[in-house]
This record gives C-alpha cells, structure tokens and sequence, in this order.
C-alpha cells in the first residue's frame, strides 16, 4: 500500500503527568508486562508515553511518537496509523488517541511525558490484533541526528489512573538510530500483554510503515 498521501507536517504541543515511579527497565526483545491490575482484573486503559531531552543544551530535536493498528501483523489502510496528523475526530478515537505534536522535547516539564497515546483496551475493534508503537526523529537525514543526541525514554502507564507500569530506557543501543520499533500491545484469547520489541533502525515513520505492509 502507497502511504504517500499520509500529510507529514507537525504542529503543536503537549504534556501529560504520572503520578509514581515505574519500575524501570531497559528496552530489549523478548519483555512481557502483564496488564492485569492485583485484583487479576485487566487494565481498561493504557497510555504509553515518550519523553526526551537534547543532550546538547539548545539543540531542537522533534520526535514523533506513533502507533500502528494491526491486523494479523498488517496495516490495511491510512486510517490504521495513529501519528501527529491524524485527523481530531477520526473513528478510531472511539478507541485510540494521541497527544498533540512536540517539537523540541521541551514542551512538558520534570517528569512529564512530552508526547503519548492512549488506548482504551476494552473498545478496540475485534479485527484489530495488535498496535505497534514506534519512535522517529523528524527530519532526521536534514539534521543529521539520531537517538545519540537525546535522552529518551519510553513509559507505559495505566491510563485510568495514571500510574506507570515501566519505564524502558532507550539506552545506548540506539545511539545510530533515527527509529526505534518500541513494542506492541496484542491481544491472545481475549486478554492484552505489552511486549517490547526494541528494534532500531534508520527510517523515517514511511520506511517503519513499509515493515507493516
């Protein structure tokens, strides 16, 4: 599938706060985190957050946190793409929805996540099977930047309450990156797990949607 028409301009600004610590992790392949609450009840909501700072003072590094719905492992079409310009109002907010757009990492302040997407786990369509989150840095070929460059982090929170769940620290392994696939929230016998994937490559959101087609 051609995603040419996708309209790849960013605009705006966000924050959103947790309201304790997570369990702090580093980002690799092969990780579950179990999204039942104590009780054995399953988590309704989930967000999953990115926060970053330039590590040169005064640097603008814009990255964009995006999700991808999956059928089976595939993308059907444009509206399966959750990204900063998907349209306000789109029927997949019945179920998902994202921050608006920041642009500098500077946006939200201390522990704030400066982008993040919401899904709300227990609206989400039956042919949907799995979303993919992914990490790219805008403009990266022009700038001539990667994951070096920031310290990021990538943080899964029970939307209901705002709890984190895990802090998954983009470590060095991404330091010649310019994308990270970060994980995926999937669906088995009626229930969601969020396993990570920690795959990183030099893409823009195009070339990671190229992997879904």
């Amino acid at each position: 599938m051609d995603f040419s028409s996708l309209n790849l301009g960013g605009s705006g600004s966000s924050s959103n706060s947790a309201s304790a610590a997570p369990v702090s992790l580093d980002l690799h392949k092969g990780f579950t985190l179990d999204l039942t609450k104590p009780t054995g009840a399953a988590l309704s909501s989930i967000r999953v957050g990115l926060l970053w700072d330039p590590v040169v003072s005064g640097t603008d590094v814009d990255i964009d946190l995006s999700a991808f719905l999956l059928h089976n492992g595939r993308i059907y079409s444009a509206a399966d793409v959750i990204f900063f310009n998907t349209p306000k109002g789109a029927p997949t907010e019945a179920y998902i929805f994202k921050s608006a757009d920041a642009r500098t990492g500077a946006e939200a302040s201390g522990d704030d996540d400066d982008e993040w997407i919401q899904v709300n786990l227990d609206r989400v369509p039956a042919d949907v099977t799995s979303i993919v989150f992914v990490a790219n840095i805008f403009n990266y070929l022009q700038n001539n930047q990667t994951f070096g460059v920031v310290r990021s982090l990538a943080r899964v929170s029970d939307a209901s309450n705002g709890k984190p769940l895990a802090d998954f620290h983009l470590s060095s392994d991404y330091a010649t990156d310019s994308a990270i696939i970060l994980g995926e929230v999937e669906r088995k016998n009626g229930t969601w797990s969020f396993n990570t994937i920690g795959e990183g490559s030099m893409n823009d959101l195009n070339g990671l949607l190229g992997k879904f087609q």
